[in-house]
C-alpha cells in the first residue's frame, strides 16, 4: 500500500464513509472510491462490505488497521516536526473549549501555562459540542474540552474532573436556607431552559422532574451564561452547571445544589490519529490542575 492508499483507508476506517473520508481529505467520493476499488483489487481481499448505502469494515480490515494506525501516527508526527521546524518556532496550540469552560478554567489556565512556556501561540476556538466534533475529525484542532462527551469513534478521551448542575437564583427566591434545593421547590418557579446542546441537555433531560419543569418554560436560551444573567434581571431561575454559576456576571444571584446532585463529566479530546504533542500534554496537565483549583474555591 502506497501512502495516498494508507491515507484513504485509515479515512473511510476512522469515519465510516466514503462521504466522510471525501469530506476528511477534501476530495470527491468519486476519487475515494476509486483509490479503495484499487486497493483492494491490488490486496486479493475486500476491506469494507457494502450494507444499507454504508461500509463495514471486513475481520482484514481491522487487522490491518493496527498497523495502518502505528503508520499514519508516525507520519502525521514527523510532519508537525517539520512544519515546527520551518516556522522557528517552539510550538503552536489550537484549542477548542464549550464557552462555560472558556470564561474562567481556560483563561486562567492560558495565564498560568504561558509563565512556564512563554513562546507557545494559542489558536482558540469557542464551540457547541457538535461543531467541536467537526473540528476535531477535520484537524481543525488538536484538543477539545467538552462536558461528558460520549465515547467517539477515532478520538481519545481524556478525564479532566466534574461537576455538578446548580440552581441559580435571586436572593430570597426559595425559603429554604439549607445548602441543597430539592426538586420540588423548583415547582410554579419560572424556569429559563437552555435549548439542545449537546452533552449537559442530554443529562438534564435524562432526569424525569427536570425534563417535566424544563418543558413549561417560557423563555429558552442557548447559552447558561445568558441564563444566568436572566435571573440576575429577575426574569426566573435557571439551572446550570457551576462553573458559570461561580463566573461573575450581571447583578447578585446565589446558587444550590440539588439533594439528589446531578452530575457531569468534563473530558479532554484529540484524534487518535494525532497523537498529543509533549506541548499539548504540558496543557492538558495544567488544565486538570487549574479545573480542580477553580472547583475547590467555591
Amino acid at each position: 500500500m502506497n501512502m495516498r492508499q494508507i491515507e484513504v483507508f485509515h479515512a473511510i476506517y476512522t469515519t465510516g464513509s466514503v462521504t466522510g473520508a471525501g469530506k476528511l481529505l477534501h476530495v470527491s467520493q468519486p476519487a475515494i472510491s476509486k483509490v479503495l476499488q484499487r486497493t483492494e483489487e491490488e490486496l486479493g481481499y475486500l476491506l469494507f462490505k457494502r450494507a444499507k448505502g454504508k461500509l463495514f469494515p471486513t475481520d482484514e480490515a481491522h487487522k490491518l488497521f493496527v498497523e495502518v494506525k502505528s503508520v499514519f501516527q508516525q507520519i502525521l508526527s514527523l510532519q508537525n516536526k517539520a512544519r515546527n521546524l520551518k516556522a522557528g518556532k517552539a510550538s503552536h496550540i489550537r484549542l477548542s473549549v464549550m464557552p462555560a469552560l472558556g470564561l474562567n478554567v481556560l483563561p486562567h489556565t492560558i495565564v498560568r501555562f504561558l509563565k512556564d512556556y512563554p513562546d507557545v501561540t494559542f489558536d482558540i476556538h469557542t464551540q457547541h459540542f457538535e461543531n467541536m466534533l467537526s473540528s476535531l475529525y477535520e484537524y481543525e484542532i488538536d484538543l477539545g474540552f467538552a462536558f461528558s462527551p460520549a465515547k467517539q469513534v477515532g478520538l481519545v478521551h481524556h478525564p479532566v474532573g466534574s461537576g455538578e448542575f446548580v440552581c441559580v437564583y435571586k436572593p430570597g427566591e426559595f425559603k429554604n436556607n439549607g445548602s441543597r434545593i430539592h426538586f420540588k421547590e423548583l415547582e410554579n418557579k419560572r424556569i429559563i431552559s437552555i435549548k439542545d446542546s449537546g452533552p449537559l441537555s442530554d443529562i438534564l433531560h435524562s432526569n424525569y422532574y427536570m425534563t417535566r419543569m424544563l418543558s413549561t418554560s417560557q423563555i429558552t436560551v442557548q447559552t447558561y451564561y445568558v441564563a444566568k444573567n436572566l435571573v440576575a434581571y429577575g426574569m426566573g431561575v435557571a439551572i446550570i452547571d457551576e462553573l458559570t454559576a461561580k463566573t461573575k456576571g450581571t447583578g447578585t444571584t446565589h446558587y444550590k445544589g440539588f439533594s439528589s446532585p446531578i452530575m457531569f463529566e468534563v473530558a479532554g479530546l484529540n484524534p487518535d490519529s494525532r497523537p498529543l504533542s509533549n506541548i499539548c500534554k504540558e496543557f492538558l496537565a495544567c488544565f486538570k490542575q487549574v479545573y480542580a483549583e477553580f472547583l475547590e474555591k467555591g
